[in-house]
């Protein structure tokens, strides 16, 4: 060959091998130009704001005054922490097992990726934590194909590289810690370590921490609670690496391979916890704040871009007023007497005095056979399961309305996620449905009843559990200590707390206040009678003369203290005759009641539908020297930051004098403490003062604890009120002392569902048991300060006498007992 040819061919040769040396070069340097910039089919990677202020779910946390946190709401069940929070043996077990050169490398692990590569994965994958940290921030899950996994791969190389410039190696270990799921509402270390150990991250123990590290490599396979025997072969692995990275011992090693697995699972749900009714409340309390806008269309409470917090995913902590300890005391008062004496007492009721109606009272003030058919078939409606079979709701999802249409023969889901069919049932065999029998659980107090019940019978079933309704308030400040919105939130979420129901004898006191306040003397007597208030007057379309419940209306004069001490109902509206039912809505409206109240003299006997919520408030009143405060819920919100976005000022007014309120409280103590009369006397009094007759409808307070009242025994100043409404529907008590006012309402669902005996269905029966369980708790617990004092007397000489023996005294020598009245 002739030096002209060899030339040419010389050239081609360096060429072609400068080509094959860079080609693959550029090619590299276009994929990773490519991956990083998002172009030649790679997806967009996060830009510096988002690799600087990385977006996550973080759950907003419900606290109490005492420093509990006793919920979350959350879309993922996650709270940050800081490093310092970590324990060390999280830290040293998961660099020992998932990056040994973590401290090394500056986001890729070089020699980690060779090896992966020369072993095709077999010897342990290359993907540092920050690369793991790097997919969990900005990619929802691996993508199916090899050559996607293998550009998302690329794609977190490069993000990792990036979070190293912008962050330390201890935050990105505790980013690391926050963003991982362990599952079953597990989202972030602090939620993993109260899920699964029931600890706080610092205090893990070393084969705790080896677990939660055990399941970054599947946290659905090595679950401790799922899967426990993976899970202690996992953690065997686990110590094995950080043995080999010589942080524990051979000896160390040896003693924690054969540890047993030991859980304090706890359930993260939000029904379950204490208070769970106050946080549903507060919730949707806290939905509508956030929404709220000003003049000019802009939220009041923004973010720096201008959007309202999100409950979910802003990370929010809300300080609320409940005493963790007061919480529960209140739940189990309710149990206690609900649960486990009330409701067997009333379901043994209704079976002995069982009607064609049941368990509605089929008696002459209960339903007829109309009514029963009407409110059977509108409870029959409202179930689940009756909106299913009708087309109403979907039977997979659960969602309603437009969601469901019926194609052909089958209700059909539109929702995309779901498209569940179902044939369409006519009525005829609803029906047939609703009266056959089938196995199905049911609630009961003492756990789940495996039965044999038709629907329309479990239906039935569930209409005989009486619920309640407690409140409890400190009067200085208006904060709420414990909230109980029924029996069993699982079963039965509707909230009792604001809900309202007639409140019957418990509105009394805001007719007596009109009085005291006008003058009157707690001493000036009143002849038992019967008063009429006469058609025409106050918008009466008939004449209406009330009569007391149980009691004679035999002429005797008696005291104001004695009348509201036995609930009379005579004295009552002889009081207001004097005043009319505008100035008693007025004094009302004063303390803090803002439902419907209807100016008609029959208001004064307690027609109102009111809620717990409503009544403690107003009659926190009297105990706070007649300034009512608005019950307060929660005293400020902080966002992840702590920075206070919402500082609490509850409303706050003056509803009557210091002294009209301390003399209410002394009148309201005769429930408690009865009240003497000279010829009220009869079997169910005591002979007391001076030889008079003592009565009140609270007095079983201070009767000695026995075996059929375990509750009573109170020996401390207690102001009270006891309420029944007609046909003995609704029970109620108010209880107040000097720092704590408490409130209770018990009933069924349906007010045709009752004791028909007053001796059973009266408030004094139903509530202020409850009422008595609790304080007998909150006064035997040591941590709480409740001292046995008295109301606090006005500073200024009273100018009403509010002893009557020495009143009658002053009047009958001439002196008039300080009072016109």
């Amino acid at each position: 060959m002739s030096k002209k040819e060899e030339k040419p061919n010389n050239r081609k040769k360096f060429m072609l091998f400068w080509a094959m040396v860079l080609l693959p070069v550029l090619l590299l340097f276009a994929i990773m130009w490519g991956a990083k910039n998002g172009t030649l089919g790679f997806e967009p990677l996060p830009d510096l704001e988002e690799l600087e202020n990385p977006k996550s779910n973080l759950a907003s946390e419900i606290i109490t005054s005492d420093g509990k946190v006793i919920g979350k709401y959350f879309l993922q069940n996650r709270t940050n922490i800081k490093y310092d929070e970590l324990s060390p043996f999280l830290v040293d077990a998961l660099i020992a097992t998932e990056d040994e050169r973590y401290r090394e490398h500056s986001g890729i692990d070089f020699r980690g990726l060779v090896r992966a590569v020369v072993n095709l994965g077999k010897a342990g994958g290359a993907s540092t934590i920050t690369q793991q940290l790097a997919k969990m921030m900005f990619h929802e899950r691996e993508t199916a194909t090899l050559v996607k996994k293998i550009k998302q791969k690329l794609q977190e190389q490069i993000i990792a590289v990036e979070l190293e410039k912008r962050y330390t190696k201890n935050e990105i270990i505790i980013m690391y810690y926050n963003k991982f799921d362990f599952i079953y509402n597990a989202v972030g270390i602090k939620s993993a370590c109260n899920v699964y150990f029931n600890k706080a991250p610092k205090d893990l123990d070393i084969e705790e921490a080896a677990i939660l590290v055990g399941m970054a490599k599947n946290p659905s396979l090595y679950n401790p609670k799922r899967f426990p025997e993976n899970a202690i072969k996992r953690r065997e692995v686990v110590f094995a690496q950080m043995k080999r990275s010589d942080l524990i011992t051979q000896q160390e090693y040896d003693s924690l391979r054969v540890l047993p697995l030991i859980l304090d699972y706890n359930i993260v749900d939000h029904k379950e916890g204490i208070a769970p009714y106050f946080r549903e409340t507060l919730r949707l309390k806290l939905q509508r704040l956030l929404k709220q806008k000003d003049k000019e269309g802009n939220y009041i409470y923004a973010k720096s871009d201008g959007e309202p917090y999100n409950i979910y995913r802003d990370g929010l902590k809300v300080f609320t007023t409940i005493n963790s300890r007061m919480q529960t005391h209140a739940e189990s008062a309710v149990e206690d007497y609900i649960a486990n004496t009330l409701q067997g007492e009333f379901s043994e009721y209704l079976a002995r005095v069982r009607t064609k109606h049941y368990p509605y009272d089929g008696g002459r003030k209960g339903v007829n056979t109309t009514q029963y058919e009407s409110i059977m078939k509108s409870s029959k409606q409202k179930t689940p399961r009756y909106r299913v079979l009708t087309g109403k709701e979907c039977f997979n999802c659960g969602r309603r309305g437009e969601n469901v249409k019926k194609k052909g023969k089958y209700y059909v889901c539109q929702a995309e996620d779901c498209g569940e069919k179902r044939w369409a049932t006519n009525q005829d065999s609803i029906d047939i449905i609703f009266d056959t029998k089938v196995k199905m659980q049911v609630f009961s107090h003492q756990g789940a009843i495996d039965t044999l019940l038709s629907p329309l019978d479990s239906i039935k079933y569930y209409k005989t559990f009486l619920h309640t309704g407690l409140m409890s308030v400190d009067p200085h400040t208006g904060y709420i200590k414990a909230w109980v919105g029924g029996v069993n939130y699982q079963n039965f979420a509707y909230d009792h707390v604001t809900s309202t129901r007639q409140v019957g004898s418990t509105f009394k006191p805001f007719v007596y206040a009109t009085a005291i306040q006008n003058g009157y003397s707690p001493c000036h007597e009143v002849p038992n009678v019967k008063y009429t208030f006469h058609k025409g007057n106050f918008g009466l379309l008939k004449d209406w003369t009330p009569s007391n419940s149980g009691g004679p209306s035999n002429g005797c004069p008696v005291s104001l203290k004695y009348a509201l001490a036995n609930s009379m109902n005579t004295i009552t509206a002889w009081i207001m005759k004097q005043f009319g039912p505008q100035a008693v809505m007025e004094q009302a409206r004063a303390m803090g009641i803002k439902n419907k109240l209807d100016p008609v003299p029959s208001l004064c006997l307690g027609v109102a539908d009111l809620s717990v919520y409503e009544m403690v408030g107003a009659n926190a009143t009297f105990a706070n020297k007649g300034v009512y405060i608005q019950p307060t819920m929660f005293t400020r919100i902080e966002d992840k930051h702590g920075n206070v976005i919402i500082d609490r000022n509850p409303e706050t007014k003056e509803a009557m004098s210091e002294e009209t309120a301390y003399i209410m409280l002394d009148l309201m103590k005769g429930i408690v403490d009865g009240e003497y009369n000279k010829c009220m006397g009869d079997d169910r009094v005591s002979r007391g003062r001076s030889g008079m007759y003592t009565s009140g409808t609270g007095m079983r307070l201070r009767v000695s604890v026995s075996k059929s009242r375990p509750y009573a025994g109170h020996k401390y100043p207690i102001a009270g009120k006891t309420g029944t409404t007609q046909n003995n529907s609704d029970g109620w008590f108010m209880g107040l002392t000097p720092d704590l006012v408490t409130g209770v309402w018990v009933g069924a669902d349906e007010r045709s569902i009752r004791f028909t005996s007053t001796n059973l269905g009266q408030g004094a029966n139903t509530a202020l048991p409850v009422w008595a369980y609790y304080m007998q708790k909150v006064k035997a617990d040591k941590k709480l300060d409740y001292p046995d004092t008295d109301f606090e007397r006005p500073d200024k000489p009273l100018s009403i006498e509010l002893d009557c023996i020495k009143y009658n005294e002053m009047k009958s020598s001439g002196f008039g007992g300080n009072s016109e009245y």
